[in-house]
């Protein structure tokens, strides 16, 4: 049996939700079955090096040069370089980081069959602008896509009300989790310093555009004004550290603890009672499913389903920001659900076999 020629597209391979899953995945695929290939505009990252060694992996990095001529010139010269060397070299195409206009190119013209995966809520993030969503989408040519992946049902949803053409091609299907990578990285010893009853835990980028990590700060500041004994963990690195540090000062704060970043977060998620998220907009948080791994109700204001799980109320509470505190002594009694997520993942790396495969043959 002749090989598929499957190339992934994305940025690189740091720390990161979208960079996780992408060796997750890599990582599960059938490599008698797959000739596999991923193209970075940065071949660097902490997974760089954990990606099968079979699997290769090339750079398309674009110019960056201050002078707009320059950057213009050297990117024009890229990209026929690129066309000379890969057009339609592969069988299948997968545009693995969807806001990349680099990924989006290389996967429109390496491959005759392409697909397009969505990893969060561009309705939500463009407070469901028509003319936001359609700026953004529209430069990606999502037409030009056969099939697109959406890690939440909600994602899926909303971009089909735009988008109506897409509802044929479009499937959920969410991220591989390594079960046993989670379980046993857990295990590692944690350092903390804790005269608190019960700890909350925040792992992710501290972004306040998206992440809005102030409302954490908030919620602490209530936990601590209403003598409740909780500590805060926010376990990340990102643009408004600085800031957010600053607002816990301001408020003299105890009972939060910024770790900063932590290439093995899972320790401190299992010593929380819950994981506590209160973003803007997501697709559907990886965290989440390391925080079903190890048995860790969530608090959020972030409600999404996939091909599998559904959260709110199955392992967790989804509430607004303002009814965070109230749901505060709620979420500590509350008790997760059992999920089989080796069977999840054999299920999930069938149905992407299939999706890669019916393009193959078509």
């Amino acid at each position: 049996m002749n090989k598929i020629k499957l190339v992934f597209s994305s940025v690189n391979l740091e720390y990161g939700g979208i960079e996780k899953s992408l060796l997750n995945l890599v990582n599960s695929l059938d490599l008698n079955k797959y000739d596999l290939t991923i193209v970075l505009e940065e071949k660097k990252g902490i997974y760089l090096n954990k990606i099968n060694k079979n699997v290769k992996i090339l750079e398309y990095k674009p110019n960056s040069n201050k002078n707009i001529i320059i950057r213009k010139l050297n990117n024009f010269i890229n990209k026929v370089l690129w066309l000379f060397k890969h057009y339609h070299k592969y069988d299948v195409a997968i545009c693995y980081a969807s806001y990349s206009m680099p990924a989006n190119f290389i996967a429109r013209v390496s491959a005759k069959k392409r697909i397009f995966w969505v990893h969060s809520n561009y309705c939500v993030a463009f407070e469901y602008d028509e003319n936001k969503i359609r700026e953004f989408f529209d430069v990606r040519y999502l037409n030009k896509f056969d099939k697109l992946v959406f890690v939440s049902n909600e994602a899926k949803e909303d971009l089909i009300k735009y988008y109506p053409n897409i509802k044929n091609k479009s499937v959920t299907l969410n991220n591989i989790i390594d079960v046993d990578e989670i379980i046993n990285n857990s295990n590692c010893a944690l350092k903390l310093k804790n005269n608190f009853k019960n700890i909350a835990v925040f792992v992710g980028r501290m972004d306040e555009e998206v992440k809005k990590v102030s409302r954490i700060i908030e919620l602490a500041k209530k936990c601590q004004q209403g003598k409740k004994d909780i500590l805060f963990l926010l376990v990340g690195d990102g643009p408004d550290l600085l800031n957010l540090k600053v607002q816990a000062d301001d408020y003299n704060l105890n009972n939060i603890i910024f770790t900063g970043a932590q290439i093995n977060p899972y320790p401190y998620l299992k010593k929380a009672n819950f994981l506590l998220l209160t973003s803007k907009y997501e697709g559907f948080p990886v965290v989440y499913n390391e925080a079903i791994v190890l048995k860790k109700p969530i608090l959020s204001t972030i409600n999404v389903s996939d091909d599998e799980i559904s959260i709110n109320g199955n392992f967790g509470i989804i509430c607004s920001e303002e009814d965070l505190f109230k749901n505060v002594d709620n979420i500590l009694k509350f008790k997760n659900q059992d999920v089989d997520f080796i069977k999840i993942n054999e299920k999930r790396i069938k149905k992407l076999e299939k999706l890669i495969g019916d393009l193959y043959e078509k």
